[in-house]
């Protein structure tokens, strides 16, 4: 227990000289990385704290923010000065998800991992390989996320130690994060992985090969999409789970009967700090507080056309949807409390599991690469896997007259099985489709505000502005235009 005790506590003075020293560019005054990885549970500590920088990075509501709550899934549940502004493409170097700390302390801990393990004496060399490849897995998970809210920045590699270090980063582009960063992390991850890792609480084989079918998905590289999907079908490991178990996907993503979830952020109020549960969801339903965003009324006449669909009562609060704005409650995550009623929680007590990748996300990524690739009849066939679990009607490629139409019903497909999920605004950019959609909403929205109506004027806006606490700390970063600063 004492033993326990202080390795807690080192792993505190690391966490927090980790941030301090990446955001504040101060030397190490507690507990430097030289110091910390000396032992096997160091290792283990170490990589917790990796696990415990995506928490801070996607957990504090920036899931939502960055892949949500600027979509066609939500619009403002108040008013909220904040969540009119996202609702509305009027974000500004002040808004809170523009903000890339969390991110980037969450990269300062995986660019420790990555420069210390190989260095601890005596850490079995499996043991190595499956830490070394979640590190660099989850790197290229962050940057991946980054280059996608903001497009280019800085590019940071090696972990932040003292004074005499490169403080300050211009923004590197976009392609220079992939080929330097993405790509070889998961090609490296990938090559360290086991099979023998099978928690979804980890980025395995399976999580590397989904984000790498995501990462060549957003690339438009369908034949490595359709490599990668190959090789993750080929570990036989996973599966579309019966419509009866849908919601298990989320209350119960680790149970060993459920093999849809690849992987799955996890979140213990208790182990992670009482007190702390996690803010992800707050935003769209996690109490009876008003939320910042409800369903927005597209979507929400989408699912009650067809009532069938087993995901519309899972996914969100039907006994409470008068209009859509008494729609409060994006509820598919949470489970039954004592009555069996779906229990909303306190935040403080918010333990729902984030899901981070499914196979039914991975399956309709690999439908639009065939698709892509003229392989009607195969996209097809699995757009039918997806509709029919949900108690929908299977369709036929003849019911689509081109391939952008069929493109459109695979994306609307994905909206409503993975709502809510952190996907669509990157489907909406990844297929070229944001100003298609969210222009006539949003001059809608102007409308009804009696606001002037300009829709969403800039495609350069497609892309989050920096923050000005960012542009304040380093003179060497330019804003995205055509945002101020």
């Amino acid at each position: 227990m004492k033993k326990l005790r202080i390795l807690n506590a080192l792993l505190f003075l690391l966490l927090a000289s980790g941030c301090n020293k990446f955001l504040d560019q101060q030397p190490i005054t507690d507990l430097s990385d030289e110091l910390f990885w000396k032992t096997a549970d160091d290792a283990q500590l170490g990589l917790a704290g990796v696990y415990d920088g995506v928490q801070s990075a996607i957990g504090v509501g920036n899931y939502i923010d960055w892949g949500e709550a600027r979509s066609d899934n939500f619009t403002y549940g108040g008013t909220g000065e904040n969540q009119i502004t996202v609702a509305l493409n009027g974000l500004n170097s002040t808004t809170s998800a523009a903000n890339w700390n969390t991110l980037y302390v969450a990269i300062g801990r995986a660019n420790s991992a990555i420069k210390y393990l190989g260095k601890i004496a005596n850490l079995p060399e499996a043991s190595l390989n499956n830490y070394l490849s979640q590190a660099l897995a989850i790197r290229a998970y962050l940057y991946f996320y980054a280059i996608r809210v903001w497009g280019g920045v800085p590019l940071r590699l090696e972990p932040y130690e003292n004074l005499e270090g490169e403080t300050n980063l211009a923004r590197a582009s976009v392609d220079d994060i992939m080929n330097q960063a993405i790509i070889p992390d998961l090609e490296r991850a990938y090559s360290l992985s086991s099979n023998s890792n099978t928690s979804v609480w980890e980025i395995n084989t399976g999580g590397i090969l989904a984000l790498q079918a995501d990462v060549y998905s957003w690339l438009k590289d369908d034949a490595k999409v359709l490599e990668m999907t190959d090789a993750l079908m080929a570990l036989k490991r996973y599966g579309l789970v019966p419509g009866t178990d849908w919601k298990t996907l989320f209350t119960g993503p680790g149970s060993t009967t459920i093999k849809e979830n690849i992987w799955s952020l996890n979140w213990s109020f208790t182990q992670d700090l009482q007190g702390n549960g996690v803010n992800t969801f707050a935003k769209i339903g996690s109490s009876s507080n008003t939320s910042n965003y409800v369903i927005d009324s597209t979507v929400f006449n989408r699912f009650e056309a067809h009532h069938e669909d087993i995901r519309r009562s899972i996914t969100y609060d039907t006994l409470l949807k008068a209009t859509t704005q008494g729609v409060n409650s994006i509820w598919k995550f949470y489970g039954p409390g004592q009555d069996g009623k779906v229990a909303l929680p306190s935040n403080d007590q918010n333990e729902a599991k984030i899901p981070l990748y499914r196979y039914a996300d991975i399956l309709l990524l690999r439908a639009e690469a065939l698709n892509n690739t003229g392989d009607r009849e195969s996209a097809v066939a699995i757009l039918n896997q997806v509709k029919t679990r949900a108690g929908l009607a299977a369709v036929s490629a003849a019911d689509f007259p081109s391939q952008r139409d069929l493109e459109w019903e695979i994306l609307q497909e994905r909206q409503l099985e993975l709502f809510g999920e952190g996907h669509r605004w990157f489907d909406l950019i990844r297929t070229g489709r944001v100003l298609e959609v969210m222009d006539p909403i949003i001059r809608k929205r102007q409308a009804l505000l009696n606001l002037s109506v300009s829709g969403f004027t800039d495609s350069r806006k497609i892309l989050f502005p920096i923050s000005r606490d960012a542009l304040t700390r380093n003179p060497l970063l330019v804003q995205n235009e055509p945002y101020s600063e």
